[in-house]
């Protein structure tokens, strides 16, 4: 999920439009924050996810292999854009959220299945719903099935 965040004094009301003060472009998702923070704190991480075929996509892989992810099972979706985010942020901390999906629709179970050998040695699985449900219960299955709990 790509995050593109705008500032605004306050919330605008149903079609009103207003002027933001700031924007930022961040590239966040739970999954891969979560995913990074612990390859920062010396954890061995992998991701499985899917990207777009767009800028987004390269940049994160960049991201990923700078920040030691191993992100050989993120796929890259050819017919679709990345997941994407637009928030909106007012001076008082209320924000409001839209994402669109994307390629994260896209993700499936047998993606899941392509990295069964992460999966099971994992100590850890960290799931997240920006993907189907069915692939993050696969995903579970699996984890669960190799004798340990699921976070």
């Amino acid at each position: 999920m790509i995050d593109f965040t705008c500032f605004s004094p306050r919330l605008p009301k149903p079609g009103e439009t207003i002027i933001g003060t700031r924007f930022e472009k961040k590239y966040g998702g739970k999954g891969a924050n979560q995913c990074i923070a612990a390859a920062k704190l010396g954890g061995s991480t992998a991701l499985v996810a899917s990207l777009g075929h767009d800028v987004f996509a390269k940049e994160y892989l960049e991201i990923f292999k700078k920040e030691h992810v191993d992100a050989s099972h993120v796929k890259i979706q050819n017919d679709k854009h990345s997941g994407i985010a637009h928030i909106t942020v007012a001076e008082d901390g209320e924000n409001s959220i839209v994402i669109v999906l994307g390629a994260n629709e896209s993700l499936s179970p047998g993606d899941v299945d392509s990295a069964i050998d992460i999966i099971r040695s994992a100590d850890v699985l960290l799931c997240q719903f920006e993907v189907p449900s069915k692939t993050t219960l696969h995903a579970l299955k699996l984890y669960r099935g190799h004798g340990s709990f699921p976070t």
